[in-house]
């Protein structure tokens, strides 16, 4: 069973690393079988310090030690062992300083595991498109994302290699005990093996199921505080704070409670070391005394078993800890495995879509992949460039996932939308939507400063002040912008806290514009404004419609569609209304 975890353990990590990383790990791996290799010769070189001392006699009479006290051309055995001890010190010191290097090392490829993995991770997420980011609960894809990257690195990796290591030192340990005498291994063996065995069998499974809950937790736990935040306003006004902290604090409780159970375990076989000590030392004493019957020998061998059990025992210990943990993180590779599935197309020949004439629509009908009803059925439309259209429709009635498709968010079930007579594909999507702005009735926005918001994405080192500007100035926002205290970088919140809805769209408007959009999509846009700011969000669309943008409009009133060229019912999707004639 141990084995059959660990190799495939070993395997499904080994697919997972990026490419590289497997190589890296065989060098780590190497680093710490030699840095165990100094704990064994650093154990060791004691040895004959302890016999020089326990046996008058023996420097002089081991061909080794013998051979270097004459070399050394050394005058007394006293000052000898002294050299020695100062050479055990100086190898002692320099054992430990190698392995605070391999230890930093060791933290080195753990996080840059972790930063490789989470980044392929949030790679394919991002190729699952629309519907995989609105379907699923953000707390869960920020955890699938960064918080389970990270426990593959740091507590499966990891224990993997430390398994490795403290298999491959065992088995150099017990090797040299049978050469010198099996019977210390044997007692080692019949002391300590029952212990462990009852112990891995007993708590494997719960230290899995552990593990896996408290993952499953983690989500769970920052729930309510996104909500609590995002959702302030509603959450004081329903006098309801005391049921979302009830829920933080339940999840926050089970998780500490498996914590200690986890704490618990994992501390059982320290103590589990000290009664196989104690044990073992009076077994070797009572064999001593009624087998051996010889207090030089006796004494010897309790030093070789000191010295035996203090790297081997330990070695067990971690060699079980890891065994259990390596069982605890199966979830990890399940989980990344999963999320590391190719689920996109193959987007490697990716084409560019230039729009230069219409974009038309052919008998479009869509539905959702855990939806029976049709959102849309046989719906054909042509936008010719320069064109402002307005759709209107009652809610649910599609016009936003019509928008979707358009977007490229969405892939019709049938159907093709076809930029000047070219279908929109996977592959020139991208490029499809480079030529796009969208503007929504809840703009996102940064928690940074206006030049940070409408040059979205862009690092501060390379936004272009003179587009902003023209951006700003197209979206009628210039005069806003100078009455602020700081200017473009007074900063306006969170999610915009501290502007105005109508400040909001404007800023969403000077992004588009900013970014180089020629199609501007406006869903919803002056849904939540009051009628004064509507009109001014209506007059700079206005504005914009003199220019060779092409506009996608949804409303729900005619008052916001009053400039556009034509007004669609997305029932019908027949002209229901023509207010001017271009």
């Amino acid at each position: 069973m141990i084995n059959n975890v660990i190799y495939t353990s070993i395997k499904r990590s080994i697919a997972i690393l990026p490419k590289g990383y497997g190589v890296k790990s065989m060098y780590l791996f190497f680093g710490i079988i030699i840095n165990s290799f100094f704990d064994i010769i650093g154990l060791a070189a004691i040895l004959p310090i302890l016999a020089a001392t326990l046996k008058p006699g023996f420097i002089l009479e081991n061909k080794y030690t013998s051979a270097l006290y004459n070399y050394l051309q050394f005058s007394e055995v006293n000052y000898f062992i002294v050299f020695l001890c100062l050479i055990i010190v100086l190898f002692i010191l320099g054992k430990n300083l190698f392995g605070i290097w391999i230890q930093k090392k060791q933290a080195e490829f753990c996080w840059q595991v972790h930063e490789e993995v989470s980044s392929s991770v949030l790679n394919k997420a991002y190729q699952r498109g629309f519907l995989f980011f609105t379907q699923n609960n953000s707390n869960r894809l920020l955890n699938r994302i960064s918080g389970v990257p990270s426990l593959f690195a740091q507590n499966l990796i990891l224990q993997i290699i430390q398994f490795l290591n403290e298999a491959t030192i065992l088995l150099i340990v017990i090797s040299s005990l049978m050469i010198y005498d099996v019977l210390i291994l044997v007692i080692l063996a019949v002391v300590v093996l029952p212990f462990f065995t009852i112990f891995y069998q007993t708590n494997k499974k719960r230290v899995a199921e552990s593990h896996e809950r408290i993952n499953q937790l983690a989500p769970l736990i920052a729930q309510p505080i996104f909500e609590i935040v995002f959702g302030f306003v509603d959450v004081v006004i329903g006098g309801v704070f005391e049921n979302f902290k009830s829920r933080f604090l339940n999840h926050i409780a089970e998780a500490k409670k498996l914590r200690i159970k986890l704490l618990v375990i994992q501390s059982i076989p320290n103590r589990l070391i000290e009664i196989c000590v104690i044990l073992s030392i009076i077994t070797m004493l009572l064999y001593g005394l009624f087998i051996l019957s010889d207090i030089p020998k006796i004494l010897t061998l309790l030093s070789i078993f000191g010295l035996a059990a203090y790297r081997t025992i330990p070695s067990i210990n971690r060699l079980l800890l890891a065994t259990i943990n390596i069982k605890g993180q199966q979830f990890t590779l399940d989980v990344i495995e999963e999320m590391l599935q190719d689920k996109s197309e193959n987007i490697a020949d990716a084409a560019d879509v230039p729009f230069k004439n219409e974009i038309r629509i052919e008998n479009i009908s869509f539905k959702f992949p855990d939806s029976s009803q049709q959102v849309l059925q046989s719906v054909s439309l042509t936008i010719n460039k320069g064109d402002a259209v307005g759709i209107i429709g009652k809610s649910g009635s599609g016009k936003t996932t019509l928008m979707n498709i358009i977007l490229g968010f969405l892939k019709p079930t049938e159907g093709n939308i076809l930029i000047d007579g070219v279908p929109l594909k996977e592959k020139n999507i991208p490029s499809w939507q480079r030529n796009i702005g969208y503007v929504r009735q809840d703009v996102f926005l940064v928690d940074g400063n206006v030049l940070e918001n409408v040059a979205f994405g862009i690092s501060k080192e390379k936004i272009d002040v003179k587009a902003f500007e023209i951006a700003i100035e197209r979206a009628r926002l210039t005069e806003f912008v100078q009455q602020l205290p700081e200017k473009e970088y007074t900063k306006i919140g969170e999610r915009g806290a501290k502007i105005s809805g109508g400040q909001r769209q404007r800023i969403g408007i000077a992004r588009a514009l900013y970014h180089g959009a020629e199609v501007l999509c406006f869903d919803e846009a002056t849904s939540a404004l009051d009628s004064e700011t509507e009109e001014e969000i209506t007059e700079a669309i206005r504005s914009l419609h003199s220019t060779d943008l092409t506009m996608i409009i949804i409303a729900h009133r005619k008052s916001t569609l009053k400039y556009c060229d034509r007004i669609l019912d997305i029932n019908s999707l027949k002209q229901a209304d023509t207010v001017k004639e271009k």
